[in-house]
């Protein structure tokens, strides 16, 4: 009898772990993986294809991306960027989406390739992505092997 109030305990803590996070408004999803770069009208584009699972990279990788899909001409204002380990120096390339609204465009991804400038691999350990729409912010943590 003891084992199943255990259990039960156990149970909620893993759930607890691998709760979901709440974006702010007008942030549809988070994605981390690779970029897959184009080109549209006149701009340079990027998405994530495969994304992670899990946001989890395997120890070695040299770049990821992140991205952050904003519902069209809901949110006004939005930024992202990653706390990482100490001791690298990170370079950024961006990875956004525009697209074509009446009377212009709208910016549907923000996110960027991320890269140490040295060239090496991305150091292993705890990453944060802090993600803020419209003064509400959020941290997505990412890991690297």
């Amino acid at each position: 009898m003891l084992a199943l109030p255990v259990l039960i305990l156990l149970e909620l803590a893993a759930a607890s772990q691998n709760a979901p996070i709440t974006l702010p408004k007008g942030v549809k999803s988070v994605t981390f993986g690779t970029a897959h770069r184009y080109y549209g009208p006149g701009k340079e584009m990027c998405v994530i294809v495969y994304p992670m699972p899990g946001g989890v990279f395997e120890h070695g990788v040299t770049e990821l991306t992140y991205a952050v899909e904003l519902e069209p001409q809901v949110v006004k204002s939005a930024s992202a960027r990653v706390i990482a380990p100490a001791a690298q120096e990170l370079r950024a390339v961006g990875c956004h989406v525009f697209m074509p609204v009446k009377g212009g465009f709208t910016q549907t991804q923000i996110g960027n390739t991320l890269s140490r400038s040295d060239k090496q691999p991305l150091r292993s350990g705890q990453y944060m992505l802090r993600v803020t729409a419209d003064g509400q912010t959020v941290d997505v943590s990412f890991t690297i092997k």
